[in-house]
């Protein structure tokens, strides 16, 4: 069954190419409810479920504009609902590949029909290193005084607590994290974080050693002082000294303050919900 819902998600969503591995790493497609319709023998499309989010809802393009997809979201609604859910996100939840609905064709309008309705768009952003160089860069200053290393498990308590004082949400992230967490560091106190991963793409790009920068985050005592752009532009050029080609940024909301570091936007990501009566 995974091998179906995998090779659908990829006949579905060919911006979005990725192993298959990540696929179920990352959407856990065994442990989903799935809604699925079939014509002729073959998946037609599915939906997946986990607890109040649909991850993942595709039908196959011959099979398009045929009710296929209003019948699998309606069911994956009554399941939710059925289940004392009061929202339902499209994307995010505790499994998700794509954060929202890929902005891709007739998506949104789809979804906005059916009642559906988004505050942001989230974007994926990349940047090809080739001419990429730390010292090149116009951005504002940093202070004198800050330092960068990689925390150490001494680290730990501090940068919990920095991470949590930024972006709360982010405490478990970090608390797991198994990837070098870089630390900008201002008269012996984290001011500011980020994970890097020089094997951290998750959509695939023939050719390219593809880094993820993720999680960037400055204390807010220690903001609007041009750590957070300084701090990113050190760990991109880590990354590229560590053989990365390219870098892949998911589910940006700050386009504009990354495009100042050259990232250029690739992929948009609607971040639709529904209240469910």
């Amino acid at each position: 069954m995974v091998d179906q819902l995998f090779e659908l998600f990829l006949r579905c969503f060919p911006e979005y190419q990725t192993t298959r591995e990540l696929f179920e790493e990352l959407l856990k497609p065994e442990e989903a409810h799935i809604i699925a319709e079939y014509a002729q023998g073959k998946l037609a499309g599915y939906a997946m479920v986990h607890e109040g989010s649909i991850p993942v809802l595709c039908v196959a393009e011959e099979r398009r504009r045929k009710g296929i997809g209003s019948r699998l979201l309606a069911a994956a609604e009554d399941y939710i609902r059925g289940r004392g859910a009061e929202k339902l996100t499209l994307g995010c939840g505790p499994y998700y590949l794509l954060q929202g609905v890929p902005v891709v064709g007739n998506n949104v309008p789809f979804f906005e029909k059916r009642g559906y309705t988004a505050a942001w768009t989230s974007v994926n952003m990349e940047l090809y290193l080739d001419g990429f160089g730390r010292n090149s860069l116009t951005i504002p200053p940093a202070p004198k005084c800050l330092e960068y290393r990689f925390a150490g498990t001494s680290d730990r308590a501090e940068l919990l607590a920095a991470v949590e004082a930024a972006e709360e949400g982010w405490v478990s992230v970090f608390a797991g994290c198994k990837d070098p967490i870089f630390l900008a560091v201002m008269d012996g106190k984290i001011a500011g974080f980020e994970v890097l991963a020089s094997d951290g793409g998750r959509f695939l790009r023939p050719g390219q050693q593809v880094g993820c920068v993720g999680c960037v985050g400055v204390v807010p005592e220690q903001r609007e002082r041009g750590i957070g752009m300084d701090m990113v532009a050190q760990g991109i050029q880590w990354l590229k000294e560590q053989g990365c080609t390219m870098i892949e940024l998911r589910y940006v909301e700050l386009e504009s303050w990354y495009r100042k570091l050259g990232f250029q936007t690739v992929a948009w990501q609607w971040m639709g919900e529904k209240k469910l009566s």
